[in-house]
């Protein structure tokens, strides 16, 4: 088996096992090395003094959140909720899809 086959697994079983209740349960490092290694990222937005990622996770959203004037992150937030992509539906262009 190569390393590529037995990498295809291990993401496989990480995607196939992990819920938006385990995501929460992982510390702050273990949840942004998972966003890192696994998350698709797909916007991001300002809100207040904060620049907030939003990445895709198996089957939920997460949102990481970054202190501008401090430069760190704050907190790490997962949801399921369509309703709170709300805030990042005015960051999307999709101006470009009308074109083709």
């Amino acid at each position: 088996m190569n390393i590529i086959t037995l990498r295809f697994i291990v993401i496989f079983i990480i995607f196939s096992v992990v819920t938006n209740y385990q995501f929460n349960l992982l510390t702050l490092n273990k949840k942004l090395h998972f966003i890192w290694e696994e998350g698709i990222f797909l916007s991001n937005r300002i809100e207040s003094k904060y620049g907030v990622s939003l990445y895709g996770l198996c089957d939920f959203y997460v949102g990481v959140w970054l202190d501008n004037s401090l430069n760190k992150i704050e907190k790490v937030r997962s949801f399921k909720c369509i309703a709170r992509l709300r805030p990042y539906l005015d960051e999307i262009d999709i101006s470009k899809l009308w074109s083709i």
